[in-house]
């Protein structure tokens, strides 16, 4: 995957800091974009409809699924982008951390989500510094018709959220498959409506500073013995680092503690098997379609 030069990276900054949000072209390789999809469409088989019942906000024909982590080994690889992890710092500094990652599947005939702010769960009065940021894979082409996130520039930099019923103008993130766009967490945005017969493929990767909690509670969720067999830079933004001394294990950096207790690890257990059969007892969902070729 392209690694953006020092003079985008920059860019990418700058305009995040402006306007609330950035795109980065031409950074997913195919090869590796297709090996996602079908990765998602395996899922679709295993966890038919996605993990979150539909509603008015998560959408009726929209497939999400998380615990991304604890699946397959090419979930690290997304998590950690070389072109993500060069911008980050320039917005949330140097100890970010993973908060959530899912997918974001937009069937034929959604509606568009409502407009909101990704930064809301921590109640901070605005403005403030940047807590959240939000990475959108263009897994396919996002185009106004199809679904592109709706964004209201420079929002990021006004004193209040999102009021409900008020009339915002707004713009769609058009981009070409292969591309991330950058969405800062106190930026106006939400998925458009899909008015085309097409599926609109994404993922959403949102990271967040090192001093507020991550919104999926990962270093719960991935399993430890899985854990020990991440790259360093991965087990870093799940919290298995120290950020200016917090987060430690008696009084010592959490990975070591990790490695006392589970060594190098292991991929090999019957869990997934085990929450696939749950949520396919949870949910009774049917399914109509798959990924492109």
């Amino acid at each position: 995957m392209r690694q953006p030069s020092k003079k985008e990276i920059l860019n990418h900054a700058s305009e995040i800091a402006e306007q609330g949000y950035s795109i980065m072209e031409g950074v997913i390789d195919d090869e590796f974009r297709i090996q996602v999809l079908n990765e998602l469409e395996r899922l679709e088989s295993v966890r038919p409809g996605g993990d979150i019942p539909p509603g008015p906000f998560t959408g009726f024909v929209t497939r999400r699924w998380f615990d991304l982590l604890n699946d397959a080994d090419i979930w690290q690889q997304v998590a950690i982008h070389p072109g993500v992890m060069s911008v980050l710092p320039h917005v949330l500094g140097d100890d970010f951390l993973l908060s959530t990652m899912g997918s974001a599947v937009i069937g034929p005939g959604e509606e568009s989500q409502m407009l909101h702010v990704d930064d809301g769960v921590y109640q901070f009065p605005r403005p403030h510094p940047n807590l959240v940021c939000n990475t959108m894979w263009a897994l396919s082409d996002f185009t106004h018709e199809n679904g592109a996130t709706l964004v209201v520039p420079e929002s990021n930099n006004w004193d209040h959220d999102p009021v409900m019923g008020e009339d915002y103008k707004t713009i769609s993130l058009e981009m070409p498959a292969g591309s991330i766009a950058f969405v800062v967490g106190t930026c106006y945005h939400g998925a458009g409506a899909n008015t085309t017969d097409e599926i609109r493929w994404a993922l959403t990767i949102n990271y967040c500073n090192g001093s507020m909690r991550q919104q999926e509670n990962l270093m719960l969720g991935v399993r430890p013995e899985r854990m020990m067999t991440f790259p360093e830079e991965l087990q870093n933004i799940l919290g298995f680092k120290l950020c200016k001394g917090a987060g430690h294990i008696f009084a010592s950096d959490p990975r070591q503690e990790l490695s006392n207790r589970y060594g190098t690890g292991s991929k090999v257990d019957d869990y997934l098997e085990e929450r696939n059969n749950l949520h396919k007892k949870r949910t009774n969902r049917e399914v109509n379609y798959s990924p492109e070729e």
